[in-house]
């Protein structure tokens, strides 16, 4: 089952899960809490959206690049990508959402002869975002929302060739970042879980997590 089937499977399983809370016959009516903490993960992370600036360091157009290339594998690491959320709802339509995102990736590369390390990269997004959200469905424990936000990443960017560690590119520098959710399910009251389908800076594909109203 590759990732975006997960991402589906465990969306279709929320949908039941908010459908089967919003039936429940001792519901109380909708009440607002202004204040939201949550902390999230992407399912699929964001380095699918803006990139990682990860590079061969070999020519793929020439068999002299692609002989050099066989010299050596790589390891890849992933830190997934993280979020915590703060959110004051105006109203039981309107609300507003700051978050902080982190995500990093590693590849390490090694001589196939003697497995020394012999090159290094790491790719690192820390970002914060302002995301007006609208809920559109709202019931005692079930709401449904989308949300567009706007902000700015700070990426730290190494990247060491081969047989040249430490002598690599350093880069520290500003992006745009951006994030965009169509469509967001959370069920609970005080206590919640909740689900995203998205795209941009902080995830691509799907998000889940949990949070606390008050």
């Amino acid at each position: 089952m590759n990732a975006f089937e997960r991402t589906v499977l465990l969306l279709t399983m929320t949908l039941a899960g908010f459908v089967s809370a919003a039936a429940h016959p001792r519901d109380r009516g909708f009440e607002l809490r202004r204040h939201e903490l949550t902390v999230s993960a992407g399912i699929c992370p964001g380095r699918y959206a803006f990139g990682y600036n990860h590079t061969t360091p070999f020519s793929h157009s020439t068999l002299s690049g692609a002989y050099e290339m066989a010299k050596y594998y790589e390891n890849e690491f992933i830190s997934g990508a993280w979020s915590m959320g703060y959110t004051y709802n105006f109203t039981k339509l309107l609300a507003v959402q700051a978050n902080i995102s982190y995500e990093e990736g590693w590849i390490d590369r090694f001589r196939r002869s003697d497995g020394g390390l012999s090159a290094k990269s790491d790719d690192m997004y820390l970002s914060a975002l302002a995301a007006f959200k609208v809920y559109w469905f709202n019931r005692p424990c079930v709401r449904m929302y989308s949300h567009i936000g706007l902000g700015i990443s700070f990426n730290r960017y190494y990247n060491d060739p081969i047989e040249a560690l430490g002598q690599g590119e350093r880069v520290f520098k500003l992006v745009p970042a951006w994030q965009i959710a169509p469509l967001g399910i959370m069920v609970g009251r005080k206590f919640f879980g909740f689900a995203e389908i998205g795209i941009g800076t902080c995830f691509a594909g799907g998000s889940v997590g949990i949070g606390y109203r008050f």
